[in-house]
């Protein structure tokens, strides 16, 4: 595996493999020196690098140094003498003069084992980043890789991670672009989805950490390749919190009326959830409040009449509220001059009667041009919000304007989610959006790697640019900076973060 990053000048790679000489004496490596095109040299080791780890440095710095590595740096998985290997990163400058540095031995994990079960110590993280889980089969080497890549995360943006469930596989198929083979982000993106997403590691994941790292320039820590990988897909977690938080809360919206116990907040919601019937308009036929202003109509009449009205009466009387005060008006009626009071509670019956079902009619008409396709904006839902803004609020009809408010609201937010992330290059959200604007006014470049620039160039989408430079951002700043001070300080300050 050869992982290159190119514009940034440096590789984390599979350098061709070599072995050190057996007799690694000063000769051995003077030989090596003067038959190379080695233009001078420093050497810079750990507090207690030995000698023979000294020769082997400069012995390896010979070795690799060619015309086509002039103003790179490698950070490389590289022998040391007794068949141990180091973390050495050889920098070559323009004119192929050499730097050697022993940035550690053996093969990075990220940071120290904190000790224990492989077992629990996945459990402790999962219960530390409220994820729904951690699946498939982890060696204890990766269990630890994912420990420590996790504790690069910023804590802003750890609960990006709310119920995301990681998974280890062996392998994903690749894109048009040749991606997702080490790993994905994904989840079901919608105005109502209560996916919180899945983050998929492989076995390719994990190949590169035998032969490059992360960081060591100056002392810093040292990470293995599989900690830009996992970060790398966090960033994609991070880019779309706002957008899942969002369509979690309007499932959840739409779940309040199913009577059920609320789902776990960090789970995803599951498929059977009754999402589809709380999106739903309720009371549609109106026929409970078409027969409340029938009763009150034919009450009205046969009292008029001066016919019996009793059973009629005593059931406006059970309706309780405006009903229930035309019921005792009604019953007062002897003659004209009691008249008034009683036609007016039925003007107003029927008034508001008619009101009701004039929103209604309204809605039902959304409904039907939406089923074909058409979409309203949030000022269309919220029109029957307005309209019934202390109006119908009261007995009988109070069920029914509760249920075209509950109804309005959820359309006003799933509109607004739809009106907030819906572009011509699909689902955007202001967090990659954002990046793009930044790329484009301080001209920084799409070309982080090859991946990002294919991803923009074909797709017209920043997401991987957002992904890869957060990934890198993590473990090994310097390596975005020499693509762009700009990008790295789009990070550094946290305005990757700002947005929905």
């Amino acid at each position: 595996m050869q992982i290159i990053q190119n514009r940034i000048n440096y590789e984390v790679t599979g350098l061709p493999p070599v072995r050190l000489p057996a007799d690694l004496d000063d000769q051995a490596v003077q030989t090596k020196v003067k038959a190379s095109r080695l233009n001078g040299y420093q050497l810079k080791g750990l507090s207690d690098t030995t000698p023979q780890e000294t020769r082997a440095m400069l012995w390896l710095l010979a070795e690799y140094c060619a015309d086509d590595r002039r103003d790179m740096t490698f950070h490389a998985i590289l022998p040391l003498p007794g068949g141990a290997v180091g973390q050495i990163i050889l920098r070559y400058g323009p004119k192929l003069q050499g730097t050697a540095t022993l940035a550690g031995r053996g093969l990075p994990m990220g940071g120290d084992d904190p000790g224990g079960k492989p077992a629990d110590l996945l459990e402790r993280i999962r219960t530390q980043y409220r994820l729904a889980g951690i699946g498939g089969t982890w060696t204890p080497d990766q269990v630890l890789k994912l420990y420590h890549a996790l504790a690069r995360v910023p804590g802003a943006d750890r609960p990006a991670l709310l119920g995301v469930v990681i998974e280890r596989v062996p392998n994903l198929g690749a894109d048009k672009h040749g991606a997702h083979t080490q790993g994905r982000f994904s989840h079901t993106a919608g105005r109502t989805s209560g996916d919180w997403g899945t983050l998929t590691l492989t076995d390719a994941a994990f190949t590169g950490d035998e032969k490059g790292f992360y960081g060591g320039a100056d002392g810093s820590a040292v990470y293995p390749p599989s900690a830009q990988v996992i970060l790398h897909e966090v960033g994609h977690a991070v880019e779309s919190q706002v957008r899942r938080a969002e369509s979690r809360a309007n499932a959840e919206l739409a779940l309040a009326i199913s009577g059920r116990p609320a789902y776990p907040r960090d789970r995803s919601l599951p498929d059977d959830a009754p999402i589809k019937q709380g999106l739903q308009l309720r009371y549609q036929d109106l026929r409970d409040a078409d027969a409340v202003e029938a009763l009150v109509r034919e009450t009205y009449n046969l009292v008029a009449v001066r016919q019996d009205a009793t059973g009629k009466i005593a059931a406006c009387r059970n309706l309780g509220g405006k009903v229930a005060a035309f019921a005792q008006a009604v019953q007062a009626m002897k003659g004209p001059d009691t008249v008034a009071p009683a036609e007016r509670l039925l003007k107003e019956i029927q008034r508001e009667h008619a009101e009701l079902v004039s929103w209604y009619e309204y809605a039902r008409d959304m409904i039907v041009r939406g089923g074909q396709g058409e979409e309203f904006d949030p000022p269309a839902y919220a029109k029957i919000k307005d309209a019934l803004a202390g109006k119908l609020d009261h007995t009988p009809w109070l069920t029914y304007t509760d249920e075209l408010n509950r109804w309005a609201e959820l359309q006003i937010a799933t509109s607004t989610w739809r009106k907030k992330y819906t572009s011509g290059q699909g689902l955007v959200t202001r967090r990659e959006q954002n990046l793009v604007d930044h790329a484009t006014r301080t001209q920084i470049g799409v070309a982080l790697t090859p991946y990002t620039k294919a991803f923009f160039e074909e797709d017209k989408s920043a997401t991987e640019l957002y992904a890869e430079a957060y990934g890198l951002w993590l473990v090994h700043p310097e390596a975005v900076a020499s693509h762009s001070a700009e990008l790295l300080a789009y990070f550094t300050s946290g305005a990757y973060r700002q947005g929905d």
